[in-house]
């Protein structure tokens, strides 16, 4: 039993310790691709920031442009300076629009070589407006408007126009492109915590299931040493240290309207069989008279092996005298008969019994042991394979041989 439970502890730690790890380990994977996503997510995050940025500066270049358009053609068709408001608004705004949809772009050499692109359209159309509306305040308003005709400025703005559109349609699909993969990665993520929770959650009941099984033997083998510790290895019978529980468990209830006997039983002979025939023959013929001896006494009654040749009968509920006289002649014929079949009257095998009952001979039940072993003694000296009954001895008795406890 201790070898098999040895082996089953040993490998329940394995079990813990292999789920531990791959609990420990999936955790520290997981952590790991949970911050790698992240770190991803924050980048397609960024990016989504960039260009925003990008498209509502972008934005903003051909909006100034636009009002310095609207304000230059208003100009020259009315001759209002209010009209150069906005002119002006768009053309100071520029240049700072312009700079920042450059940092904007950051380094990417494609939006960067586009932004170059748009500051020269910029440029040109800038020059083109500043020239009509000097030509149109000099008095020369038809020369402006001529300048017009020749479509240089709408050149100027169609290219603008086109390369912003590219720009912003590049970061519009980069844009989308980090929106997508951020929300694919979110998807991915939480799928992924809800997979490793079930699994934390089923390893987590395996290893209870585990911890129960090793329990559930370590109890059992508890229990069995327990039974061991309160057996005789050799009969099978309940050993010292039991028969004393049961004589403390009936003192607590001392009160009870009970007649309890106490039958010490010496086996004679016993020591001419272990001198001529060797231990290994004492130890048959002590398991041949357990057996015989639990024959012939009842269910109820506990029969136990105090020492090498020694049993002790305790019954409860007794009864009268006459019955426990029969009891005892049934306890002397039983191991008679044992000794017949083993050794065919080679040994002259008997019993010497002392009885002791409570509470008519003995006052209380824990002195029901000292009485029957010293009655026990008595029937020995008488002739063996006899009984007798004892009672409390008086106060000059104290030489009576004690079973220690």
């Amino acid at each position: 039993m201790p070898a098999r439970l040895f082996r089953s502890a040993k490998a329940d730690r394995n079990r813990f310790i292999v789920l531990y790890v791959s609990m420990t380990l999936g955790l520290l994977i997981a952590a790991g691709l949970f911050v790698y996503e992240a770190r991803i997510i924050v980048a397609d995050g960024l990016r989504d920031e960039e260009a925003f940025a990008v498209l509502g500066v972008a934005n903003r270049v051909l909006h100034d442009l636009e009002n310095a358009e609207t304000g230059q053609r208003g100009y020259l068709l009315t001759g209002d300076e209010s009209y150069l408001v906005p002119y002006r608004e768009g053309i100071r705004d520029l240049d700072d629009t312009v700079l920042r949809l450059q940092q904007a772009a950051g380094s990417d050499e494609r939006s960067l070589e586009l932004v170059r692109r748009v500051e020269h359209a910029k440029t040109d159309k800038v020059t083109e407006l500043a020239r009509t509306i000097e030509l149109a305040r000099s008095g020369n308003r038809t020369a402006a408007v001529a300048l017009v005709q020749t479509n240089e400025g709408k050149l100027y703005m169609d290219g603008l126009r086109q390369d912003l559109s590219l720009l912003l349609n590049d970061w519009r699909e980069r844009r989308r492109v980090a929106t997508e993969d951020a929300h694919q990665r979110l998807v991915f993520g939480s799928a992924a915590l809800v997979a490793i929770a079930v699994l934390v959650c089923c390893l987590m009941v395996y290893t209870v299931y585990i911890q129960r099984r090793a329990f559930a033997r370590v109890h059992a083998y508890s229990n069995a040493l327990n039974q061991q510790a309160a057996q005789d290895t050799l009969t099978g019978l309940p050993n010292r240290r039991r028969l004393l529980s049961a004589i403390d468990a009936l003192s607590d209830d001392e009160a009870a309207s009970r007649r309890i006997a106490l039958l010490y039983l010496d086996i004679d002979g016993f020591k001419n069989v272990n001198d001529a025939m060797g231990h290994s023959a004492g130890d048959v013929l002590l398991r041949r008279l357990a057996e015989s001896l639990r024959t012939a006494t009842r269910q109820n009654d506990m029969l136990a092996r105090v020492g090498g040749d020694e049993f002790v009968l305790l019954a409860t509920d007794c009864g009268d005298d006459s019955r426990l006289r029969e009891l005892a002649d049934r306890l002397v014929s039983s191991v008679r008969a044992v000794g017949d079949k083993e050794y065919g009257g080679r040994f002259a095998i008997g019993v010497s019994i002392g009885i002791a009952t409570f509470p008519d001979r003995v006052q209380t039940v824990a002195g029901l042991l000292d009485v029957a072993d010293a009655a026990m003694y008595v029937a020995k000296r008488s002739g063996r394979s006899t009984y007798s009954f004892g009672s409390s001895p008086g106060p000059g008795l104290s030489n009576v041989v004690k079973l220690t406890r």
